[in-house]
């Protein structure tokens, strides 16, 4: 009697091997419940199933069952392709080809299928394969399976291409999750998706209390925008806008909404996607005192964790790695960038959570931040979520753009009455100074007649420009995050006390953060940011009526289009007399961005269409150029590095609880700009992966400085 067939081998703290037949009815039988409540069950337990088939090749058994044998070539995933090859749909064979090394280019995918099918192994590892699965007694699913597609054949196919990549993650999470299991029982464990959303909606409630009998007017609007999203919360599932004036206190509506919303429809989690990591950090923070710290992921760059999670100095660490994995969450506030980019990857380190997206409420907060260059692609997909995958999607921002030009996407607002909401909540009084340009001396003598008053620049080089004329504090991404939350700290002391302050600062401040000046100078910029901006004054009223001055600063720079379309677009629409306090103002400006520029530059749909899930993914980036992070010599940033760099270097990488002690000292630079400093000596690789900065070169005021000459004396430093 022959050797049963194994899957895995023993996990080294002891055990046995795995069966080849307990690891397919695992993974088949978790894969068909992630992929259900799309309706694709029965696929993604075919795919189970026959992911691993040809495992039952003798060579790769005996690989398996003895380390030390070699046995060439160890291709295992070219069975089920070729099983899959000849389904209605390229569903079955891509997926099983790339459940290890990620959704290929279908030409790549057809080569490989032909060549493999000369190969001799192959075809005798096939045949093992149908042995092994017919001999296993069970219901396999069905690879002929496939969605409900809709509309023209161009459609159709974008639809098929997004589902693939849906069936796809059900598998690879569920691969992932059972080997897991198998080779590291005590982490499976630790696996949980904390309260669900009913759960979290009474912890809601019960904390909005506090805010039931509100004194000022701005607070009684704000209440009366969460009474009011709570109650939206019981619509149909589908697409939503949530459309409402800077300070009428979104995050906890939106939340409210939600999670209403997810109870009512039995949906499994929320997530919350925002642009940068600031806002990010600013509402997990009230997300996590409303609900406690384990109930809600924060899922970005600054909390990167490494997946070696066994290094983790907590449970909860350790939780919080394994949840960053596949967004095992009720509650998810992640980066814009990561939602979105998940959804056109091709890793499987990305697509393991892409399931999640399903069965969901996803915020999309600040929606106005996408690129007008991906537009096109990220409203298919995300109108495509409320189609077929029991999802419900809201966009949300103060400036609700106009997706006319882009297409039909019609979308229910939580809160009616927008236009009188916009009326009553009016806080700012709009200067159009745009006529004639200023110099950096005219914004500081302009500043310098109001006790507080805020600049925001469009690039750092004229931000630092400014404050140096104004004598004024400085906020960029030039400074670490320490730096700026010294920065805010400060200013928001002072402000709170009438104190003298004048801040200048980049686009870094204009969405979401909280902070009130009485006056604000913002050089012409795309009319959402000018309006965004406006929310950083008279945030909560402190007076009748702010006011917001818009210049243009002499000499100054504007990043490239689509940002310098649409400053030219808000220019123009300042001088026809826009109403900048009216909702409608956003409309019109993004309905002309989405006239005159390619709503999909890099043709990512055309892609799609052909299946090269590799092209699609290096295309769709909302972040087009690479960085990296330095590690910057302020406040503890260098004790903390000290006091790790031993472990570090015995690792060979950083820890993730190391990392999140450093993150608050680190810069992302561009590559270019790195490899420059890297060249002139600036940065140096102390430990492994990490890139430290030399002091030097940060100034306590303006943070990171990249364009200035390196002293003579700096070639006789030893590191």
């Amino acid at each position: 009697m022959s050797a049963p067939l194994i899957a895995h081998s023993a996990p080294e703290s002891g055990g046995q091997p795995q069966l080849l037949h307990d690891h397919a009815r695992n993974v088949a039988e978790r894969a068909a419940d992630f992929a259900a409540p799309f309706d694709s069950a029965a696929i993604a337990r075919w795919l189970g199933w026959w992911h691993d088939a040809g495992k039952a090749h003798p060579r790769v058994q005996r690989f398996l069952a003895d380390e030390n044998y070699n046995p060439g070539e160890r291709d295992h995933s070219s069975v089920g392709m070729l099983q899959g090859a000849d389904a209605p749909a390229i569903t079955p064979a891509i997926c099983v080809a790339g459940h290890h090394g990620g959704l290929p280019n279908a030409l790549r995918l057809k080569k490989r299928i032909a060549a493999k099918k000369k190969e001799p192994r192959i075809q005798e590892a096939l045949a093992k394969g149908n042995a092994f699965i017919e001999a296993s007694g069970s219901a396999h699913g069905d690879e002929t399976q496939m969605p409900e597609l809709t509309g023209a054949n161009e459609e159709q196919v974008l639809q098929l291409e997004l589902w693939t990549r849906f069936v796809h993650s059900a598998l690879v999470d569920a691969d992932y999750l059972d080997t897991e299991a198998h080779f590291n029982a005590d982490m499976a464990k630790l696996r949980s998706a904390g309260p669900r959303p009913g759960v979290l909606l009474e912890r809601l409630e019960a904390d909005q209390k506090q805010f039931a009998n509100p004194t000022t007017e701005i607070n009684r609007i704000r209440n009366q925008i969460y009474e009011d999203a709570l109650a939206s919360g019981d619509g149909a599932q589908g697409m939503y806008n949530m459309t409402v004036p800077t300070g009428g206190g979104k995050t906890r509506s939106v939340m409210a909404f939600a999670l209403r919303h997810a109870k009512k429809h039995s949906l499994d989690r929320v997530i919350v996607a925002l642009p940068y990591t600031s806002i990010i950090d600013q509402n997990a923070r009230e997300y996590r005192d409303i609900f406690g710290a384990d109930a809600v992921l924060e899922h970005h760059s600054a909390v990167q964790r490494a997946h070696k999670a066994d290094f983790a100095p907590t449970e909860s660490e350790k939780r919080d790695v394994l949840a960053a994995e596949n967004w095992e969450a009720s509650v998810v506030v992640t980066t814009t960038v990561q939602l979105l980019e998940t959804l056109f990857s091709n890793q499987n380190s990305r697509l393991r959570k892409l399931h999640r997206y399903a069965n969901s409420v996803i915020v999309l907060d600040e929606v106005q931040s996408v690129p007008a260059g991906l537009v096109a692609p990220t409203m298919w997909a995300l109108r495509e979520l409320t189609r077929l995958y029991t999802s419900s999607v809201v966009l949300c921002t103060a400036t609700q753009p106009g997706y006319g030009p882009v297409g039909h996407y019609p979308s229910t607002p939580i809160i009616d009455g927008a236009d009188v909401l916009y009326d009553r909540m009016q806080r700012v009084r709009y200067h159009d100074k745009t006529d004639a340009t200023w110099s950096a001396a005219r914004v500081a003598r302009e500043m310098q007649r109001a006790e507080q008053a805020l600049a925001i620049c469009n690039t750092t080089a004229d931000a630092q420009r400014v404050a140096e004329a104004a004598d004024a504090y400085y906020l960029s991404t030039r400074l670490c995050r320490a730096h700026r939350d010294e920065v805010m700290s400060v200013a928001k002391k002072q402000l709170s006390t009438g104190t003298p302050v004048r801040l200048v600062s980049t686009q870094v401040i204009e969405a979401g953060v909280d902070i009130s000046f009485p006056l604000v100078l913002r050089d012409a910029a795309p009319l959402d940011s000018i309006i965004q901006s406006a929310g950083r004054c008279n945030r909560n009223r402190e007076q009748e009526a702010g006011r917001v001055i818009i210049f243009r600063l002499d000499d100054g720079s504007c990043p490239p289009p689509p940002y310098k379309t649409g400053r030219e677009i808000a220019l123009g629409m300042l001088r026809d007399g826009v109403d900048l306090n009216s909702p409608d103002a956003a409309k019109q400006y993004f309905a002309e961005l989405y006239n005159d520029f390619p709503t999909d530059k890099h043709g990512v749909q055309d892609m799609q269409r052909r299946f090269n899930y590799e092209d699609v993914a290096a295309a769709y980036r909302l972040i087009t150029q690479d960085a990296t992070d330095v590690l910057v010599d302020y406040g503890e940033a260098m004790p903390i590095f000290n006091t790790h760099r031993s472990q570090i270097k015995h690792l060979g990488y950083i820890p993730p609880h190391v990392r999140r002690a450093l993150q608050p000292y680190m810069v992302s630079v561009y590559n270019w700009e790195f490899n420059k400093a890297l060249d002139n000596g600036i940065v140096r690789e102390a430990e492994p992966d990490v890139w430290v900065w030399d002091s030097m070169f940060y100034d306590d005021t303006y943070g990171l400085q990249l364009d200035v000459e390196r002293p003579e004396q700096i070639e006789q430093m030893i590191w």
